[in-house]
């Protein structure tokens, strides 16, 4: 199947450089805001929809890397002005029409590599053009308008649209619904759908219909031999054409059922699309139209290369963590490597918080709700700063489930605290010593004794005095937890772990915190 191999940045928007290795079918893009996800999709439009080609070019100004500019207006000289060089490689099928047309060995500005498929887009000054700016260029004055656009093939051809190599389609949620991105989907979708021979029978049709429905209008005529008449140059099909469904334009359907019909069309296989970018696909869903959107991606994905940029947790768990490139500030991650069953886990997870582990600096991963209502308050106590303050988050994993999690900040090389349960088992305190001695990013905490098992018997063992007389009690109850004695309040604490957590929380006592909590906490402020 044809697709986009990867691609390579330099100097463009917030990239000095960057790589990125795409997956075959499925890629979702995550990382905070403005990580870079959107200008991953820009660049790829820059380079095979020749974006910015009729552009004025003050646009530059939005387009080149800010560190570039300011390092030029720190020393300002041609050498040093700012420069884009974007290059796709493709991955075609060499019977491909006009696969020759893209394939060579040396291409942009990187060594002599194998021969490959691609397109490059370059964009840099032209000495030439701007002969006598240079004492212009030595006060610090960027030459905007003396800058060469170039769009070539890796076999060093002029890159013409005609000759597109695969058929692409974005499909942008995150802007209101304008007549531009609507006419720019149409015609997409107009010239994968259907030959070039059905495209102009079609046209020519259009043509010659509109002037005879113009004429049998029979509109009197201006006088002196002048009438009025239709411009077919004014009148292209691809600008009027719009997608209906039943009797309604997709254009005026709800925001949400607009994006769920575009992308339901895209994936159609029908319609010849090789790679379809998707951004922020969760705008203006609701959650039953989401689930249906993930149902048809994951169904049909195989048909066509899909890139998709998302804040949300489930379109990255449900569409498969080992697909996930995860965007930083540097480079991009992937997590093809994550164990299946840890990807499976999270596909089939009612609700799961990985993509806040992987939006985080560094976390604690807790086992529930209890930990996670009292964890911060803690924090504050101990450090007197709040976690957020200090740039940490708090994760409920729910039980032991944890290690999926740890699996995850391996690969992404994530500073994480694991704070848990002993569980009354002694193997489960020794895996935790021996973890922490052979990782340095991930560590596990818990009470280091067995009649320490669970977070509530710490927090009474530590502060009976003042439990006693915090938590109420009926006369004559049990308070049996899974049939088992411990204590009428511990018993309580146990079978009430979040209604208790949160009278602590509200009480206004000082507790007293328990040591492997604070060692937590202490090793990840570090």
């Amino acid at each position: 199947m044809n697709h986009i191999k990867s691609l390579h940045i330099e100097g463009f928007k917030k990239f000095i450089s960057l790589n990125v290795q795409f997956n075959e079918h499925m890629n979702i893009l995550v990382g905070e805001n403005e990580a870079g996800k959107s200008t991953i999709l820009d660049a790829i439009k820059t380079v095979l929809n020749q974006q910015y080609r009729n552009a004025d070019k003050s646009v530059l100004r939005d387009l080149f890397n800010t560190q570039m500019v300011a390092a030029f207006e720190a020393n300002p000289s041609i050498k040093t002005l700012p420069r884009i060089l974007i290059e796709v490689e493709l991955a075609l099928d060499p019977k491909t029409k006009n696969a020759d047309y893209f394939y060579g060995e040396v291409y942009g500005q990187l060594k002599k590599q194998d021969e490959k498929f691609g397109v490059r887009f370059e964009c840099k000054y032209d000495e030439l053009l701007g002969a006598g700016m240079e004492q212009s260029i030595r006060e610090g004055k960027i030459p905007y308008e003396y800058y060469a656009l170039n769009w070539m093939t890796f076999a060093n051809n002029p890159y013409q649209m005609i000759r597109k190599p695969l058929q692409f389609l974005a499909i942008d949620t995150t802007s209101s619904a304008v007549a531009p991105s609507f006419n720019y989907y149409n015609r997409t979708l107009f010239t994968s759908k259907y030959n070039e021979q059905t495209r102009a029978k079609a046209k020519n049709d259009f043509r010659t219909k509109l002037i005879e429905a113009f004429d049998a209008t029979e509109l009197p005529a201006l006088g002196d031999d002048r009438k009025f008449g239709i411009d077919t140059k004014k009148v292209v099909l691809e600008t009027v054409l719009s997608v209906y469904e039943g009797e309604i334009a997709l254009e005026n359907r709800g925001s949400g059922m607009e994006s769920l019909i575009k992308t339901e069309i895209a994936l159609e296989k029908s319609n010849g699309l090789n790679v379809i970018l998707m951004e922020e696909p969760e705008n203006h869903l609701s959650f039953t139209t989401l689930r249906k959107m993930l149902e048809d991606i994951s169904e049909k994905q195989k048909n066509s290369q899909i890139i998709v940029t998302t804040h949300n947790s489930m379109i990255a768990s449900r569409l498969n963590l080992n697909n996930v490139l995860w965007i930083t500030e540097t480079n991009v991650k992937s997590l093809s490597e994550v164990d299946k069953k840890v990807a499976d886990f999270f596909i089939r997870a009612d609700d799961n918080a990985f993509l806040q582990l992987l939006l985080s600096k560094k976390a604690f991963l807790v086992e529930g709700a209890t930990e996670f209502l009292l964890l911060p308050h803690f924090y504050r106590q101990f450090t007197n700063k709040s976690i957020e303050e200090d740039g940490l988050s708090v994760i409920s994993c729910n039980g032991i489930s944890y290690k999926k999690y740890l699996e995850i900040a391996n690969k992404t090389g994530k500073k994480i605290a694991v704070i848990t349960d002993n569980d009354k088992e002694q193997n489960r305190i020794d895996f935790a010593k021996k973890y922490n001695k052979e990782t340095t990013l991930q560590h596990i905490y818990m009470a280091d004794s067995i009649d320490d098992w669970t977070w509530e018997i710490c927090m009474y063992n530590a502060n009976k005095a003042a439990l006693n007389k915090l938590i109420t009690v009926q006369a004559e109850a049990e308070y049996k937890y899974h049939g088992e004695s411990y204590g009428v309040v511990p018993g309580k604490m146990l079978n009430n772990k979040v209604d208790t957590a949160y009278q602590m929380l509200t009480s206004g006592i000082v507790f007293e915190i328990p040591q492997y909590v604070k060692d937590a906490i202490e090793w990840l402020r570090k």
